[in-house]
Formats: structure tokens, sequence, C-alpha cells
């Protein structure tokens, strides 16, 4: 048996198919776009505590130049805590702003949000109380307006504990295909942040929008010193005066969720109750 694949195996034929291989591959990057989602979120759909819920991603092309950047700034500034804005207190304040800038100086990676304020939308009645049927739909509303024509891309959330009977990176994959009517989503994977410094840097990034629309809406009396520091940073860089306002363009994406009853779906959503809109 081992002589006979040591036959029709020769390093010939290998040779020559991994050279076809490589060639298909280079043919596929060329049709299509290829890219990947780091997604998190901030807030919580169940609690009543939170006014607004927000989905955020990075999408990069090549996120390993990202990455390694960001490995590079950890060793040089020797810091190995999680990228989270939570985390921001005094003593991390101007690593975080490094962080920041790294990224918005980058030529790789853009950075997307949507931001839903709870009170202008009924979620038990438009989704029938399945808070994870509408955490999934915001998810696919989100992916949609950052996917291009030709972009096949590889989502990577952060881990959210589900009910067992929640097939959230099973209906996102389908949900999208379906309505794009090819291949847009090819894996969709939910791991822990603590090992993924994209889904970290989403969050920080994530994290400033929150604390303004807090800020804006009063709900924060007294706002941290440290993260009122990063955050002015970051409108600083970004030359706005409020990252709570809709912005659809450039590096730094914002988007406020707007229901509007009218009786269709501009933008192909899927919620159960058909008689919701949304505007942008």
């Amino acid at each position: 048996m081992k002589d006979n694949l040591s036959k029709i195996l020769t390093p010939e034929k290998v040779k020559a198919y991994l050279g076809k291989l490589r060639l298909e591959q280079e043919e596929i990057h060329q049709k299509y776009k290829t890219t990947i989602y780091f997604i998190d979120e901030t807030g919580l759909l169940r609690s009543p505590r939170d006014q607004f819920f927000g989905i955020g991603i990075i999408k990069c092309q090549k996120p390993h130049l990202l990455y390694l950047r960001m490995k590079t700034l950890r060793d040089q500034l020797k810091f190995y805590d999680e990228i989270k804005w939570s985390r921001i207190y005094h003593k991390n304040t101007n690593v975080m702003n490094k962080f920041i800038d790294l990224f918005l100086e980058a030529g790789e990676g853009m950075f997307s949000c949507m931001f839903f304020i709870k009170n202008e939308l009924d979620l038990a009645k438009h989704f029938k109380g399945d808070l994870w049927r509408a955490y999934e739909s915001f998810t696919i509303v989100e992916l949609k307006q950052n996917l291009g024509k030709k972009e096949i891309a590889v989502i990577l959330a952060d881990d959210v504990s589900v009910p067992k009977n929640v097939r959230f990176e099973a209906n996102v994959k389908r949900r999208i295909n379906k309505q794009f009517n090819r291949l847009a989503i090819h894996t969709v994977c939910r791991l822990y942040s603590k090992g993924a410094e994209l889904i970290q840097l989403t969050d920080l990034l994530l994290g400033a929008v929150a604390y303004q629309l807090k800020i804006n809406n009063k709900l924060i009396p007294n706002p941290s010193k440290a993260k009122m520091k990063v955050l002015k940073h970051l409108k600083r860089k970004l030359k706005r005066n409020d990252l709570s306002k809709d912005h659809t363009r450039g590096k730094f994406k914002v988007w406020i969720f707007k229901p509007k009853k009218m009786g269709h779906e501009p933008f192909g959503l899927t919620p159960i109750d058909r008689n919701i809109t949304y505007e942008r």
C-alpha cells in the first residue's frame, strides 16, 4: 500500500498540485476581497439599567499587520493587561492613548459601530421577547452595512454566554448569505477576548462612543477623569467634538440606530415584526 502511494504521490505531482492550489487561491483573492471582522458589544439587552446597546467592529484585510504592531507596542511599554474601556484608570491613560494612535495611524483596519437606544424600540414586541434574536439581528445589520459587493468575511465575535438552543454563529452566516444570495460570510466564531487583541481594541473604541452617549444623556454625573482624558484624546485625533453623532465615512464610523414604522424594510432586515424599518 505504501509503495503504491509513493508511486502515485511523486514529488513532481505534489509540487504541481501545490502550485495549482496557490494559483487558485491567488485568483480567489484577486476576484474577492477577503476580510476578518472582530466584533464586540456593550450594554445588556435584558438590563433596564442599560439605556444603550452597541455593536462595534474592526474590519481588516490583513489583521496580522495590526496585531504585530500592537504586540511590538506592548513589548515596548511592558504592558500586558487587557486593552478595554472598563480597565482604564489614571495609571494607564497614556498607554490606552498610544493604542488608539496606533490604530488611527495604521493603514490597516477600519472601526464601525451601531448604537441602539432601547426606549425607542419595543424589543419585547418586535422580537416577541426573544432578545437573543434581537442581538443576532443587530449584529447582522452592522455587518451588512460594512460588507462589500465582492467580499467574503470571517467573523470573530467576543464570547457571550447564551442558552444552549441559541445558534448565533449558524444563523448569522445563513441569514446574511441568503440575503446576499452568495457566500458573503465564510465562518462565524466566538472566542474569549482575553486572547484576541483586536477584539480588545474594538472594546476600547466602542466604549469611548458609549461613554460619550451616557455623558450626553446625563447618565454619568461624575465622569472618570481617566476615561475623560482618553475620550478627549480620541476626539482630538478624529477632529470631532462629539462621538455620539452619526459619521458614516472614514476610518471611524458611528451610526445611531433610529427605528421608524413605514411598512417596509429598505435594508433587508429581518426582525419578527415586519412593520419596523430603520432610518440612517
